[in-house]
């Protein structure tokens, strides 16, 4: 990234619903990477998940806003459910790039995810248009992520003021692979949670856990 430059991060996601591994990990990458600003994007429409039932992307909007609420330097943006159609990612970045013209991308994304990205649509354009920074799963290095097919050189242990590693896309973008510590929490186990009653606290932050009860989320059965 060009030196100078401000550091914008985008962390995408479903947020089915947002919990204390999601908010952890947001505030990790700000503080030691100093990022300036970090936007939160919840998914309206995700072409790559299953066909289960989800939270409506409006629920899932307000419980990850309440999760931030006044935490400076974290917000939410709507744009993906102002948009029609498919919530794909290139479209987002490409639109928090015009809001913020000069910024330098930093997308934050899971390593299971990353590792689907030529499935993406335009996946090319996407790595093409801002730099990465692969979330860790526990115990999984980060080339086990890297998809097949995509040329990924070594660049050497340079993550800024992180301790990882990075490399390097054919275009020069660069993916950043930090150890970071990881909260081993998933949506999926919270929605579980919920159905049979029993308590989310210590894992999703009180706004979302009242959300979720006043608002009779999760209570059905789950398939897919």
């Amino acid at each position: 990234m060009g030196g100078g430059s401000r550091r914008i991060g985008i962390f995408g996601g479903t947020f089915d619903p947002f919990h204390n591994g999601h908010l952890r990990m947001a505030l990790e990458v700000m503080e030691t990477l100093s990022l300036p600003e970090l936007f939160l994007v919840p998914s309206a429409r995700p072409p790559h998940k299953p066909s289960r039932p989800m939270a409506a992307a409006e629920d899932r909007l307000a419980m990850t806003s309440a999760a931030v609420a006044g935490i400076e330097g974290i917000s939410v943006l709507d744009l993906e459910l102002r948009r029609e159609g498919p919530s794909y990612s290139l479209l987002t970045v490409r639109e928090v790039s015009e809001g913020n013209p000069g910024a330098d991308l930093l997308f934050l994304i899971g390593a299971d995810a990353f590792a689907e990205i030529a499935t993406w649509h335009r996946y090319r354009d996407l790595l093409a248009a801002c730099d990465f920074l692969l979330l860790p799963r526990p115990g999984i290095a980060p080339e086990a992520s890297f998809p097949p097919g995509i040329r990924i050189e070594p660049e050497g242990n340079r993550c800024y003021t992180l301790p990882g590693c990075s490399f390097r896309l054919p275009g020069g973008r660069r993916i950043l692979c930090p150890a970071l510590p990881v909260l081993d929490i998933s949506s999926r186990s919270i929605r579980e949670k919920v159905r049979r009653g029993r308590s989310l606290r210590g894992l999703v932050p009180p706004e979302v856990e009242r959300y979720i009860t006043d608002h009779g989320l999760y209570r059905g059965e789950e398939r897919g």
